[in-house]
């Protein structure tokens, strides 16, 4: 496994904390949440089903962030995944199926396409949407 430099931490409502990495290489491709509660043992909670471009697959996830509900609990992990040149959402109402909400248009620098993301970082509005920001090539 490669942590390839998406790290995301999560301060729960009773205050306990997980961190989110994202794993490339051979058949990772995925988001693994790691609790110190969970004995070290990190749970796949999206991807983990091989490189590809399925709505449950990554090819080398490189950021991951945490977007949360109005209740403060995870309600999906935004993920930029760097050689489908896409961002994917996972719900957790969702089952952690994902579905891209920026690029997946393939390579290149239109405006509906994302060349290589690398990171991203979420913010909330007044009105309760999410708005990425994605760094890219």
């Amino acid at each position: 496994d490669h942590i390839f430099g998406g790290l995301a931490i999560e301060q729960a409502v009773d205050g306990s904390v997980a961190a989110y990495v994202v794993t490339d290489g051979n058949e990772n491709n995925r988001v693994q949440r790691c609790a110190p509660a969970d004995a070290g043992v990190c749970i796949s909670v999206a991807g983990g089903n091989g490189p590809g471009s399925a709505a449950n697959q990554f090819h080398l996830p490189s950021g991951v962030q945490i977007e949360k509900a109005a209740d403060g609990s995870v309600a999906a992990y935004v993920v930029s995944d760097r050689q489908n040149y896409r961002v994917q959402r996972c719900a957790l109402a969702d089952g952690g199926v994902c579905t891209t909400v920026a690029g997946g248009n393939g390579e290149g620098t239109a405006a509906n396409q994302i060349q290589y993301p690398m990171g991203l970082t979420l913010e909330k509005a007044a009105d309760g949407s999410v708005a990425a920001y994605v760094l890219a090539d």
